[in-house]
């Protein structure tokens, strides 16, 4: 280290007195350096199942393994009613209906998620089945892990006709969005069954079938 004598100059009265040693003043040079830090990210587990954000009731559980997949799927209940002689609506009595999924391809691909709905058929006798009756799914809350960074996916509401005619787009990740676990949340006072006058008694099901397609564009 170079070291360089400073002098102090103070005018007192019109003369010139020098600083003692203990004003000197140490000039030191600067030095600086660069280091590198690396991290290596690659595909997630594809063995483990991703459990639910919001556990429901009655149980979603997919037990799904892979690198994009549908976590939890609620079953729709809608409880037991007598026969109207008028159009009725029912809403699901589940509880933190929901449908999640997730993606830990780590690529940022986009994916789509649809649902199809069968007939409502008699459980004791199949010939019987609901006429006319439809399903309504509401555009319900996008909720994620803690801390997860990607753009959100899309989602959207959509009514079914119970009649397995066709399909409806639930979630959709554009590219680059939606990586990580997402989930829609429904409220279940949204979730509604409508079932038209004049069909017969019985014990009805249907069954939603969910797909996840990997691509934006179903």
């Amino acid at each position: 280290m170079k070291i360089k004598n400073l002098v102090l100059v103070t005018a007192i009265a019109g003369s010139a007195v020098l600083a003692s040693p203990a004003s000197q003043v140490f000039a030191a040079e600067s030095n600086t350096a660069d280091s590198q830090a690396f991290v290596s990210l690659t595909a997630g587990d594809t063995t483990t199942p991703v459990d639910p954000i919001d556990p429901s009731e009655p149980g979603g559980g997919t037990g799904n393994t892979g690198s994009l997949t549908i976590d939890n799927v609620t079953p729709f209940e809608f409880g037991t009613h007598q026969i109207s002689s008028t159009s009725e609506t029912y809403t699901t009595t589940s509880k933190n209906p929901n449908v999640q999924v997730t993606d830990r391809r780590g690529e940022g691909q986009g994916w789509t998620l649809q649902v199809a709905l069968s007939e409502f058929k008699d459980q004791t006798d199949a010939s019987k089945v609901l006429k006319g009756a439809t399903l309504t799914i509401p555009k319900g809350e996008l909720k994620t892990t803690a801390g997860n960074v990607s753009d959100t996916p899309n989602n959207f509401a959509s009514t079914l006709a119970a009649d397995g005619s066709g399909s409806a787009i639930i979630m959709q990740a554009e590219e680059k969005t939606g990586m990580g676990t997402w989930e829609d949340l429904f409220n279940n006072q949204e979730i509604k069954l409508t079932v038209p006058a004049g069909n017969y008694s019985g014990d009805y099901s249907s069954t939603l079938n969910w797909s996840l397609v990997d691509a934006p564009n179903a």
